[in-house]
C-alpha cells in the first residue's frame, strides 16, 4: 500500500476543499473560522482578487492549523508569493508547464488542473498523480471520470466545477477521487453580508451530508447461540421481523444483531453506517475521539478502511463505524 504525503491524505481526509476569493481582506480570518468551526479546516484562497496574498498571510498567522492552498495560480511568482504567505499546495486551472516545473523543483506539491487524457499523460511524464479535474461538470463529470479510472489508475482527482450538496456523492463515491472542490458553502449573498454563522451553518450541513451517519444495527451480546436465537425468535414474533442466520450472530430484521457471544463492549455495540469511515475518523478526532488500532479492517482492493471501533462506550454500548462495502 503506497504511502499518501500528509497534505494530500489530509485532503483525502477533509473531503472538500472550499474555493474561496477575498474580496475584503478583513474577511479572510473570520470567513475560515466560520468553515473550519463548521468541520471543513481547509481552504484554496485563489488569486481571483488582489487579496488573496494578504488573506493568506493573515490566516497562517492566526490559524496555523488550517489547510491553506493557493488557487487559480497562473506564474512563478505568484506560486513562490503564495507558498512564502504560507500556502501548503497550488492549484492551477489549466496545466502550466512552469508553474509545475517551479513547484516540482522547489518540493512543493502542485495539483495541476486537467481535463482531458492528452493532459494526464503530460502531468503522468512530470511523475504527477494527483491533479484536478476542471471544471468538472461541463468535461463530462462522472461519466467521463469513470472513463479515466482504468487506462490512469494511479492517479487521483480533485473534481471542483459545477459540484455541490446533490451530486457531491456522485464524484466522491468513485475510487479515484481524492477530495471535491467548491463553493456551495459559500454563497455570495452571505459573504457579503458578513454572515458567518449562515456559513458555518452551511460549512455543518455540507459535512454532515459528507459523511451520511446512518444507525446501521444494535448488537446485543449473548452468552451462547442458544440464548441469542431465543431473542432472535421473540423479536421476530413480536414485530414480524425476519430472522437472518450468520455465522457469529442472528438479526432479527436489518435491526438487531444478536451475538451468540461477547465482543467489545460490555453490553454490545452500535453500529453506524458513513460512506466515508477514514473522513468520518478525521472529523471525530477533532472532537477528541480515539480509535482501537486493531479493530480496523480495509477493503482488499482499495484499502480504505471499512470498519472501525471508537474507543468509547455510550451507555454500556461499544460504537463502531462501517460502509455499505461490509456485507452484513
Amino acid at each position: 500500500m503506497n504511502t499518501m504525503h500528509p497534505i494530500l491524505k489530509r485532503i483525502s481526509d477533509i473531503g472538500i476543499i472550499p474555493v474561496v476569493t477575498i474580496q475584503d481582506p478583513n474577511d479572510a480570518l473570520p470567513l475560515v473560522n466560520a468553515l473550519s468551526e463548521g468541520g471543513i479546516d481547509a481552504a484554496e484562497i485563489t488569486f481571483r482578487s488582489e487579496h488573496a496574498l494578504t488573506a493568506m498571510q493573515i490566516i497562517h498567522r492566526e490559524m496555523p492549523n488550517l489547510l491553506i492552498g493557493a488557487g487559480t495560480v497562473s506564474s512563478c511568482a505568484q506560486a513562490e508569493s503564495a507558498v512564502n504567505a504560507g500556502a501548503a499546495f497550488i492549484v492551477t486551472p489549466g496545466f502550466n508547464h512552469e508553474v509545475v516545473r517551479w513547484c516540482i523543483d522547489h518540493n512543493v506539491i502542485v495539483i495541476p488542473g486537467v481535463s482531458t487524457a492528452s493532459e494526464i499523460e503530460t502531468a503522468l511524464s512530470y511523475g504527477l498523480t494527483t491533479l484536478k479535474f476542471f471544471p468538472a461538470e461541463s468535461s463530462g463529470g462522472v461519466r467521463k471520470l469513470k472513463d479515466f479510472a482504468a487506462p490512469y489508475a494511479q492517479v487521483r482527482f480533485i473534481a471542483t466545477g459545477g459540484i455541490h450538496e446533490e451530486n457531491m456523492h456522485d464524484y466522491l463515491a468513485l475510487p479515484n477521487i481524492l477530495a471535491i472542490g467548491g463553493s456551495f458553502m459559500l454563497e455570495k449573498a452571505q459573504v457579503t453580508a458578513k454572515n458567518w454563522d449562515a456559513i458555518r451553518t452551511r460549512s455543518q450541513a455540507a459535512i454532515a451530508a459528507l459523511l451520511g451517519y446512518e444507525l446501521i444495527h444494535i448488537g446485543i451480546h449473548h452468552e451462547n447461540e442458544q440464548a441469542a436465537q431465543k431473542s432472535a425468535d421473540t423479536l421476530c414474533s413480536l414485530f414480524h421481523f425476519t430472522r437472518y442466520n450468520k455465522p457469529k450472530a442472528y438479526f432479527a430484521g436489518k435491526g438487531f444483531e444478536l451475538l451468540h457471544h461477547c465482543g467489545r463492549g460490555k453490553l454490545g455495540h452500535i453500529a453506524i453506517y458513513t460512506p466515508y469511515p477514514e473522513r468520518a475518523m478525521y472529523q471525530l478526532t477533532k472532537q477528541g475521539i480515539g480509535f482501537i488500532e486493531e479493530s480496523i479492517t480495509r477493503n482488499k482492493q482499495t484499502h480504505r478502511i471499512n470498519f472501525v471501533y471508537l474507543d468509547m462506550e455510550l451507555a454500556g454500548f461499544g460504537i463502531h463505524l462501517i460502509n455499505p462495502d461490509v456485507k452484513m
